[in-house]
């Protein structure tokens, strides 16, 4: 299965390196072999172990993903519609691989569609039709980020043709923010939009 991770999160195991493929400038995809109540990420020993090529793996994980059940719970707050993926299996936040999961919400969906992942436990898709619908949803990954205990990013990723691009949202009310996280969030803005100049 893959699994979604902060690209701060540890690259390689008592000197063995993990299999990684990058994702955003936010985010990075490991893959694990599912236990039951648990998983181990897979690391070069353990693809060696398996016997199974780095594509086969990658192609196989994403398979197994998209064949898990997507049960969410929806919440609307001032006309702005949040749809919260929280099935506790260890891969909702994986959820954000799901090219179809997410084309099928863009198809329903009329205002901007944003997408977050602040920690490994939590997939929210969200129906932003005013700047409240920001605010909200600003405060929603926050929240999540700081009390999750795989933290991920507190961004939000704007969704348009199968593309995430991390966005950073400054509401309203982020004067009773945490002043440094903020400045935090800015400078991974900014290192995403550099990259991004680079790379055209």
């Amino acid at each position: 299965m893959p699994v979604v991770r902060a690209t701060s999160f540890q690259k390689e195991q008592n000197g063995v390196p993990f299999l990684i493929t990058e994702h955003t400038a936010e985010t990075n995809i490991y893959y694990a072999v599912d236990l039951g109540n648990t998983y181990r990420l897979i690391d070069t020993e353990v693809q060696e172990a398996l016997n199974l090529s780095e594509a086969h793996i990658k192609e196989q994980a994403l398979f197994n993903l998209n064949g898990l059940n997507n049960p969410y719970k929806t919440d609307v707050v001032n006309d702005n519609t949040y749809y919260f993926f929280n099935s506790n299996d260890g891969y909702d936040a994986s959820r954000l691989l799901n090219k179809q999961l997410l084309k099928s919400f863009r198809e329903k969906i009329t205002g901007e569609m944003l997408v977050a992942v602040p920690h490994g436990d939590v997939l929210i898709i969200a129906d932003i039709q005013n700047e409240t619908g920001y605010d909200v949803l600003a405060q929603l990954t926050m929240q999540f980020f700081a009390n999750g205990l795989v933290p991920i990013t507190s961004l939000s990723f704007q969704y348009e043709e199968d593309n995430l691009t991390p966005v950073f949202i400054l509401g309203k009310n982020n004067a009773k923010r945490n002043q440094e996280a903020i400045q935090r969030i800015e400078a991974n803005r900014k290192k995403f939009e550099q990259e991004k100049n680079n790379k055209e």
